[in-house]
């Protein structure tokens, strides 16, 4: 970190990886300057987009400190050169689609203070207040991957888990736009693997806390509002990432026949989503769109089965 080591550093560093976020960016900052102890916190800023999120941020918001973008670099990456930068005690990864309501920043440090640990997050949920499913990730085995390709997940479970919690818990993954993380565990585990760009990074990061026995903790009265994507969650351009990161993850922990297994399985599990909303995409609007971000995945594998190899950049 080229930043640390400030006489007035901050408890936490907030990194803030935008692309294309000129539209809601105000909403994200605004409310984390409203909500948020002052002193206790930086926000940093980098764009990885091409709407100039970065200006507006430099002019409404100047105490944001805006790390230069170097492209379309993905969110992990995005991260890893913020956090270089970064002087807090704590980095908190926050999404810019997010907003506070209420000083959930500030309860969550409170929080990673009172029990120790590597890692603490809380919930976050659509603006109609149900959880989205960055709450519900979790490390992948081989087997639970073949199962889901027939449906028959433990997702459920964990989703049931989660949604029922009233307590403090350990858990294996956080959601990747509101993590709380300390500087030393990050810098144990050398940030995000780089070779992730979109999706996936955040599994493959406790993955990797979980080797060294970081303890990862949720707190469920901390909560914050994601609008997710900021748009349709049922993109094509969202789905192939989404796949392209799940392979990318299966290709950096497993070798030899587990990989074609679990691409397959993966297949699977899209070609029947793709068809039963083929199915029913006359009469739902819902399914149209399900069945279009899912046509390519299936029609055309070659474009998410490699992962990321060779790439550096989504541009």
């Amino acid at each position: 970190m080229t930043d640390a080591a400030r006489d007035d550093a901050p408890a936490v560093s907030i990194l803030v990886v935008a692309y294309n976020s000129r539209g809601f960016i105000a909403d994200c900052i605004g409310s984390v300057i409203e909500h948020t102890q002052p002193g206790t916190y930086e926000i940093l800023l980098v764009d990885n987009g091409k709407d100039d999120t970065a200006g507006f941020v430099a002019e409404h918001f100047p105490t944001v400190r805006i790390i230069p973008g170097q492209g379309n670099i993905g969110f992990g990456r995005g991260n890893n050169l913020l956090a270089e930068h970064a002087c807090g005690e704590y980095l908190l990864l926050l999404n810019p689609d997010t907003q506070l309501v209420d000083p959930a920043i500030d309860r969550l440090l409170a929080f990673a203070r009172a029990r120790p640990g590597a890692a603490w997050g809380g919930l976050t949920t659509y603006p109609d207040g149900t959880l989205d499913g960055g709450n519900f990730l979790e490390i992948p085995t081989l087997w639970a991957i073949v199962q889901g390709a027939f449906g028959l997940t433990s997702a459920v479970k964990t989703r049931a888990r989660i949604e029922q919690l009233a307590e403090p818990a350990r858990v294996d993954v956080l959601c990747g736009g509101f993590a709380l993380i300390t500087r030393a565990a990050w810098d144990a585990l050398g940030g995000f693997d780089p070779s992730f760009l979109l999706y996936s990074e955040e599994i493959d990061l406790f993955a990797r806390l979980k080797t060294i026995n970081g303890e990862v903790w949720l707190s469920p009265d901390v909560r914050i509002i994601h609008d997710v994507g900021s748009g349709n969650s049922h993109s094509a351009v969202r789905m192939r990432y989404l796949y392209t990161g799940l392979m990318h993850y299966a290709r950096r922990h497993w070798q030899g026949r587990a990989v074609p297994v679990i691409g397959a399985a993966y297949w699977i599990s899209a070609f029947r989503r793709w068809l039963v909303s083929w199915l029913l995409s006359p009469f739902s609007g819902y399914h149209r769109s399900r069945r279009s971000a899912f046509a390519p995945i299936v029609l055309r594998p070659s474009v998410w089965w490699r992962g990321y190899e060779g790439r550096t950049s989504l541009e």
